[in-house]
């Protein structure tokens, strides 16, 4: 009586094979990251090597080599992979030395001015400039800040211009009413002061960054110490190729530069170091 069962057939559903990890150096990813972007890992690699094997493993990668293999012809891959190890904290009014000497600089002229922040990461160090210059009186409509970062996530976010109080942490009360509007438990930069400031997914050693054009300020700071000493040089050959003239000012952090490289001079005044073209 149950033949009608016996003679159904049964679906059979595939089940596609594990796929174990390859263990094998990851040097060949690290050296092809650190030739595209300036940024090397040799202080991290333990932490770095497991987050790689993470991503290659969501990415579809079994193995280093099979991973650097789609990177090299898969750019959209190589931004993915940018993002996930490039995410820096950061937050309002950091190092303002830097930025208060700028804006005191700013106000003894009258003539435009253009500000670069490279690397800006989630825009907290442009809007932070926006809003000294600002505060400190400065005709706005003078003023043109571009910020690049290679991370696109953080493009976007600087973009978005919504932070969290941690991001806000050094900043006034009084400040944080001028300039953002609290929604829910987070702080919107408002537009006013949002315009003046662009963003740009750029890489500092692609071709295109001769498009930005030139700076009377460039800020650069806690960026040089991911490279190392040739990538270092080159990064500050590439910076100096954006100042508009030899007075023009460099900003690095403290960490960044201990003395002068080539190419710079070297100034200290009211306790703030900063560099101009040697």
């Amino acid at each position: 009586m149950f033949g009608w069962f016996n003679s159904k057939q049964v679906e059979e559903v595939a089940v596609e094979p594990k796929i174990e990890w390859v263990d094998e150096s990851p040097k060949q990813v690290y050296d092809y990251f650190n030739d595209s972007t300036g940024i090397h890992f040799d202080h991290k690699k333990e932490i770095v090597t497991a987050k790689l094997i993470r991503f290659a493993k969501e990415h579809g990668s079994h193995s280093f080599s099979h991973l650097l293999f789609r990177l090299k012809s898969d750019s959209v891959l190589l931004q993915h992979l940018i993002n996930y190890l490039t995410v820096n904290e950061t937050y309002f009014f950091r190092e303002m030395d830097q930025i208060n000497y700028m804006t005191s600089d700013i106000q003894k002229t009258s003539k435009p001015i253009r500000i670069l922040c490279a690397p800006g990461s989630t825009g907290e160090e442009a809007y932070s400039i926006a809003i000294a210059l600002s505060e400190a009186g400065v005709n706005m409509g003078r003023i043109s800040i571009v910020s690049i970062d290679i991370n696109t996530d953080a493009i976007a976010c600087a973009q978005e211009a919504l932070y969290s109080k941690r991001s806000l942490h050094r900043a006034d009360e009084i400040i944080i009413e001028r300039y953002f509007t609290l929604l829910e438990d987070k702080y919107q930069l408002k537009d006013f002061i949002c315009r003046y400031a662009e963003f740009k997914a750029l890489n500092l050693f692609g071709s295109d960054l001769m498009t930005l054009g030139r700076f009377d300020y460039i800020f650069s700071r806690n960026m040089l110490i991911y490279f190392d000493e040739i990538k270092t040089a080159a990064a500050i050959s590439r910076l100096i190729s954006l100042v508009e003239t030899s007075s023009s000012i460099l900003f690095f952090g403290h960490a960044d530069i201990i003395t002068a490289p080539i190419g710079l001079k070297e100034h200290y005044e009211k306790r703030t170091k900063f560099f101009t073209k040697g």
